[in-house]
């Protein structure tokens, strides 16, 4: 088994990993229980074809150890964290890999104000899995489990301002990409009382379509969609609902930088009050940091990971972050990146400009990037030792006016190398020449 349980987001494996195993789920029920018998759970789930049974052994094994249970089924990551708060729950747990094929899954955790768990939560959780996975235990079988029979109707409160507003022209066409994942149902449930021309694509999961070929990791199902049926927008969520990625009407790929462009101006220009700084991270664009800058605004840069980009928002008192991937947060609806939320603003801010969307989102021209997926065994990772000191020198560095930024994966056992600049011809041959040294290297 792995010496380490958790990455940047929660724990993740792939489904048949040691992890999922009952003896695992048990163990690790005890380690999240951590003696606490009065804990209340709201859990959730994913479309993929492991998560019903991994959800079903997990929650079994948090009930046997004590904990009250609040099943909601198949829901997306963002709802989860909400009912949490609102449910007035000590945990939230959702069984998905958000992004990953369907031979992953994961297990994210969330507190009572529905954030994701600190670093030192989740060492917490670690240690004591490592230490009673050698100590059997006798399942007390004390706990109960609550159907949640409404949670689409609760989780809609969270979007009762900008439904009431109903600030959207009937006039758009929009195709919306559901990833085949958890928030096919729930979005359809949310939107169904905007009047616009809606399509849905990507919206039979079968438990192995997720992410194939669509969603925000593959946006090409969207982009021909939006061209073929002369659309003025395209939205597409990833598996389990926490990142959106668009596109205009040219197909033109919008990600979570030209995203966070958009709203930083949009709500800047509608209230100053309060509004005077916006997180990225490592990844974002520096055509975003000097749009940001431009119009008045601080940026700051997280580590990668929506919860860092959530625990420097809190620092700083900040309104609005998120990752060029696409988790995307404002803070006034909570801690967490949801899709449907910042699809339903972005919606509303076009309705309102009543520009074409290749206008609207044209706000900066950025900087040329180049990412490169080093795939490598996970062993090779953590034993190299030149492998390491390679990470820690060219991360966040700047050579002549060229950022290089390398890093481990905290979801698969790669590493992901950026080497962003004005130029693209010097960006390539350095990105060329650093992908060589990382293989030489191995």
């Amino acid at each position: 088994m792995k010496k380490n349980l958790f990455g940047t987001d929660g724990i993740r494996s792939l489904s048949n990993d040691e992890i999922f195993n009952n003896i695992s789920l048990n163990t690790l029920a005890r380690s999240v229980l951590n003696n606490n018998k009065k804990l209340r759970i709201v859990i959730g789930r994913d479309t993929r074809e492991s998560s019903k049974e991994i959800e079903n052994n997990f929650i079994n094994a948090l009930k046997n150890n004590g904990a009250t249970i609040f099943k909601v089924g198949l829901l997306s990551t963002p709802a989860i964290s909400y009912l949490t708060k609102k449910l007035n729950c000590d945990l939230g747990i959702v069984i998905s890999a958000s992004h990953n094929s369907y031979q992953f899954n994961g297990i994210k955790f969330f507190n009572k104000n529905g954030e994701k768990l600190s670093d030192s939560e989740e060492s917490k959780i670690e240690k004591n899995f490592f230490k009673l996975i050698k100590k059997k235990d006798k399942d007390k079988n004390n706990g109960k489990i609550q159907i949640i029979k409404n949670p689409f109707s609760i989780y809609k409160k969270k979007f009762t301002k900008i439904l009431i507003r109903n600030n959207f022209s009937s006039k758009l066409k929009i195709i919306i990409d559901c990833a085949n994942g958890s928030s096919y149902k729930v979005v359809k449930y949310i939107f169904s009382k905007i009047n616009i021309n809606l399509i849905y694509i990507k919206d039979k999961p079968n438990g192995r379509n997720i992410n194939n070929k669509c969603g925000s990791l593959n946006p090409q199902s969207l982009i021909k969609e939006v061209k073929k049926k002369s659309a003025d927008f395209g939205i597409s969520f990833d598996g389990d609902g926490d990142r959106i990625i668009c596109c205009d009407e040219k197909g033109k790929i919008i990600d979570g930088d030209k995203i966070l462009a958009c709203l930083a101006e949009y709500i800047f220009n509608k209230s100053r009050s309060g509004v005077n700084a916006i997180v990225g991270t490592l990844m974002s664009n520096r055509g975003l940091e000097k749009f940001a800058n431009n119009i008045g605004l601080k940026f700051y840069r997280s580590n990668v990971g929506d919860k860092f980009v959530f625990e420097l928002m809190k620092k700083n008192n900040c309104f609005l972050g998120g990752e060029q991937s696409g988790h995307i947060i404002l803070k006034e609806f909570g801690p967490c990146g949801d899709g449907i939320l910042i699809a339903l603003y972005l919606i509303e801010i076009i309705s309102k400009y009543r520009k074409k969307t290749s206008e609207i989102f044209d706000l900066y021209k950025s900087y040329f990037q180049i990412q490169k997926n080093i795939k490598l065994k996970e062993s090779t990772l953590k034993k190299n030792k030149k492998i390491n000191n390679f990470l820690r020198f060219y991360n966040n560095k700047s050579i002549d006016d060229v950022r290089i930024l390398a890093r481990l994966s905290g979801t698969e056992p790669v590493i992901r190398l950026l080497v962003e600049g004005k130029k693209y011809s010097k960006i390539m041959l350095l990105a060329k020449k650093l992908d060589k040294k990382i293989k030489s290297i191995v």
